[in-house]
């Protein structure tokens, strides 16, 4: 019963969220480089789920659950609060807001829970962890991990053809504690680039930060400058915050009643089943809660979330976007000095960064961005993000903004194209006969920064790791192959497409190179061979070719079960929803919608009441 309360514990913890210190490993580490090589050492500084960080007692003993030590590398739960008496309680509360047809308490019983659930990652008044919480980081490159921790390093950031030109020893993986502060990482920051410079001979580093390490990035060019740097490549990184989070804090989301008794679930369960129709049963079972007790758990869960997790955290607020961090932090900060000192750093660090890349460029720094467009906030992955009322407003790649991500570059969101916007053309294009517009007219890069630096994959979800096409490119940049989009567009468009290749890279290819060729005839060893090499060809495409991807996979999974490969036994076929169940499903969900509206039978019969005496207090 915990088990299944847990996940639905976590399932209500994404769906609301729509809504340091480092440990010291084994310092006495060194490489065969002595700085004469031609590649500058690569540091990662990587996304939000990317950096072990653990419990530790007043004593800095590890703090365990069993034989486990307390720890996570995004939420850090604990566990305990989800007791047998828990369950009890919200049953309970949940049957009596059903029966009286109204809240019965869930929105304490939500925020009460998520803050226990959430208590290890607290932060005080002043912005500091109020527990003993402590980031582990590798004070040496990839050759120093042990096989697990590579293994989990490449599943995170799958670098291995960039790793497999520049060798493990010249690739460093930075980590920082998401509930710290970026101002803070950046001094760790500093020490880990004097470190790396020490261990290879190297005097200068490459940047590579990802996703919310494009915050720390920010914090350290602000403090440091750019002296020990040779580039900055940027992957989908999140250098100007995310509406995602800045609708959070504002607890502004798409509560419509069209979209959140319709729409919402229907999404997320098509993300997670393939289909929607379990969504809109669901939707169908909502209208026997009051819109009272809906309501009163999103803001109990909603509050806990802020109250625990993010109104007093530095690295937090670093996701805002910069042109709304001024209300949000008068809102919220305008008692807490000491706490808004800090933020308002990182977010001068921030207006300072255009400044601060221009400069280093000038300097001889090389600087690319790599960002995606033309989704939706919280479309295709994360779909519980898409309840954020910006979702349908900003051009993004589901999670980062496009303008934060290509620092500056302009896109249509939606359904719009570039016409129907007023902006600033060419604000820094150095060459104004190279528009920069995408060819399906929804994306501007010319009001980027850096414009003929700037790389935009069309329609590609954040997780860029799921498509070698973007990896290929930030290997190319990294190695210096191509400097910048007009330098070979055939093979490096500035503006790509999308596909996916994981599936190839991680399983398909690994699980045909095992099979024993020496046990297969003739004909199937020269198709496994012929599967293998169109597979191996996808990966080294440098334009996505999304059909291209899905036939290579499809083509070695076939192989595969034929030769009675370990694991293709069997070919699971994709489960089809049954188109007429689906549209049954679907009736059902849009006629308690139209007969209910938001909420009960009951909440409809009362709401007339409910206005009627509403007016008369409020003076009608």
């Amino acid at each position: 019963m915990k088990k299944i309360l847990k996940k639905a514990v976590a399932f209500a913890l994404c769906a609301v969220m729509l809504m340091s210190v480092g440990i010291p490993a084994a310092s006495a580490y060194e490489t065969d480089c002595e700085g004469t090589c031609e590649h500058s050492p690569v540091i990662v500084l990587p996304g939000i789920n990317h950096s072990p960080t653990y419990l530790y007692d007043e004593n800095d003993n590890p703090v365990m659950n069993g034989d486990t030590q307390i720890g996570g590398t995004l939420f850090i739960l604990n566990e305990s609060a989800l007791s047998t008496t828990l369950i009890i309680k919200a049953v309970l509360r949940l049957l009596a807001t059903i029966t009286f047809q109204t809240n019965v308490g869930l929105d304490t019983l939500a925020y009460d829970m998520i803050c226990e659930l959430l208590k290890y990652q607290r932060c005080d008044e002043n912005g500091d962890h109020v527990e003993n919480l402590k980031t582990f980081r590798w004070n040496y490159s990839l050759e120093g991990m042990s096989e697990e921790d590579l293994e989990w390093t490449y599943r995170m950031v799958p670098m291995q053809t960039l790793v497999e030109e520049i060798g493990e020893d010249h690739v460093y993986f930075f980590s920082f504690n998401l509930v710290g502060d970026p101002m803070d990482s950046a001094d760790d920051l500093d020490e880990y680039i004097q470190m790396v410079k020490e261990q290879t001979g190297h005097d200068k580093v490459t940047l590579l930060p990802v996703s919310l390490g494009g915050t720390i990035l920010t914090a350290y060019l602000d403090k440091y400058g750019h002296d020990d740097l040779d580039q900055i490549v940027n992957a989908v990184a999140c250098l100007d915050g995310t509406d995602i989070i800045a609708d959070m804090y504002a607890r502004e989301w798409r509560l419509d009643d069209e979209y959140l008794y319709h729409e919402f679930l229907a999404k997320i369960l098509t993300e997670e089943e393939g289909n929607p129709t379990l969504g809109y049963l669901i939707n169908t079972l909502l209208h026997i809660v009051p819109r009272s007790g809906i309501d009163a758990l999103l803001t109990g869960a909603m509050s806990g979330i802020l109250d625990t997790l993010m109104l007093n955290c530095p690295q937090f607020w670093a996701m805002l976007p910069s042109y709304r961090y001024e209300e949000l932090a008068e809102r919220y900060l305008s008692d807490q000095p000491t706490l808004k000192a800090r933020t308002d750093r990182f977010q001068q660090a921030r207006l300072n960064l255009n400044k601060n890349i221009l400069a280093a460029v000038e300097d001889g720094v090389r600087v690319n961005s790599i960002a995606c467009a033309n989704l939706d906030l919280g479309e295709q992955m994360y779909s519980y993000f898409n309840i954020v009322a910006s979702a349908e407003k900003v051009s993004s790649d589901g999670i980062v903004n496009l303008s934060s991500a290509s620092m500056g570059a302009t896109g249509a969101p939606g359904e719009y194209t570039l016409a129907d916007l007023e902006y600033e053309k060419n604000t820094y294009c150095s060459d104004p006969t190279h528009n920069h517009i995408s060819p399906d007219n929804m994306v501007d890069a010319s009001t980027a920064i850096l414009p003929e630096n700037t790389w935009i994959f069309l329609e590609q979800h954040h997780e860029v790791g799921y498509n070698d096409v973007v990896l290929n490119l930030a290997k190319a940049i990294i190695l210096g192959e191509v400097t910048d989009v007009n330098d070979n567009p055939e093979k490096y468009p500035q503006f790509n497409g999308t596909c996916t290749t994981t599936y190839l890279r991680r399983w398909r290819l690994p699980d045909a190179y095992k099979v024993d060729t020496s046990t297969l005839s003739a004909e199937d060893k020269a198709e496994l061979e012929a599967a293998i090499a169109e597979g191996e060809a996808v990966l080294q495409m440098t334009i996505c070719d999304k059909e291209r991807a899905e036939n290579a996979d499809k083509r070695l999974i076939e192989v595969l079960h034929k030769i009675g490969a370990e694991n293709y036994e069997t070919i699971e076929e994709d489960s089809q929803p049954d188109p007429i169940i689906e549209s049954i499903a679907c009736a059902m969900s849009k006629s308690s919608l139209a007969l209910f509206g938001g909420g009960s039978p009951v909440d409809r019969l009362l709401n007339p009441i409910r206005t009627f005496f509403s007016n008369i207090f409020s003076g009608c």
